[in-house]
């Protein structure tokens, strides 16, 4: 249950997740929520808070004084729990993208029934809304184990992308990291073949790119920018393939 004073558990994370868009405009966040798991946060944090504050200032008699207002935050309430169900519906597909892709074993194991189908996880919203329903859905989910952990650094990021691009990999050749993860050099390169062409897979300053140094004019190609947090090994994986399937022959 969450504590009165503290708040609950789930918010800080939320906020710590989302704070990297702290100063942005909300077109930018949201033109990188679908990849990035600190928009996401930031947009979850962000209405929470707001519908936690509209609460409080219904609690005024004065807070309204036409029946016309009184409507228009009507439709607004409405709305947003239209929105509210949309996201519900759109989580539970998240959650079973995190299951076929290997991050997570089946969801249902977190639950009461380990023989359920994955479906169980429909079951998350199905309890009274409340502050410790709400607490009570985030220690479940929590406790759901990592099959495939986050990287913690870029570098392990490379490493873990390394393994899914084994097929492409030049032997003999080790993965090159500069400095340390803080250092503002830290960049790391790892030897790819595709169609009898050397490529380096590497990554400087939240870019990832693709180019065949040491050739003369060496050749540069963005993979993508993904800070940390966003840096799902199977997505930069897909997405170097993505770019060097791209390349002309």
């Amino acid at each position: 249950m969450s504590d009165t004073t503290t708040g609950p558990a789930w918010l800080p994370l939320l906020e710590d997740l989302g704070e990297t868009f702290n100063g942005c405009l909300v077109e930018d966040v949201a033109a990188s929520a679908s990849m990035r798991p600190e928009a996401t946060a930031w947009f979850a944090a962000d209405a929470v808070t707001s519908i936690d504050e509209l609460a409080k200032a219904l609690t005024s008699s004065w807070s309204l004084h036409t029946p016309e207002q009184a409507g228009a935050i009507a439709a607004a309430l409405i709305s947003i729990e239209h929105h509210v169900a949309q996201a519900k519906s759109h989580l539970l597909d998240v959650l079973d993208a995190m299951e076929e892709r290997g991050d997570v074993a089946k969801l249902a194991r977190a639950y009461d029934d380990p023989d359920a189908p994955p479906a169980v996880a429909a079951d998350l919203f199905k309890s009274e809304p409340s502050p410790q329903t709400a607490d009570r859905v985030f220690a479940k989910l929590s406790s759901v184990p990592m099959q495939r952990p986050m990287p913690e650094t870029f570098a392990e990021a490379l490493h873990q992308v390394a393994a899914l691009l084994a097929d492409l990999a030049v032997p003999g050749n080790a993965i090159e990291i500069h400095e340390e993860a803080d250092h503002p050099q830290h960049q790391g390169f790892l030897q790819l073949q595709h169609q009898d062409k050397l490529w380096r897979l590497g990554f400087y300053d939240e870019e990832w790119f693709l180019d065949d140094y040491p050739a003369e004019p060496a050749e540069y190609v963005v993979v993508g920018r993904f800070p940390l947090l966003a840096s799902h090994p199977l997505k930069l994986a897909d997405a170097t393939r993505a770019a060097l399937n791209g390349l002309a022959p």
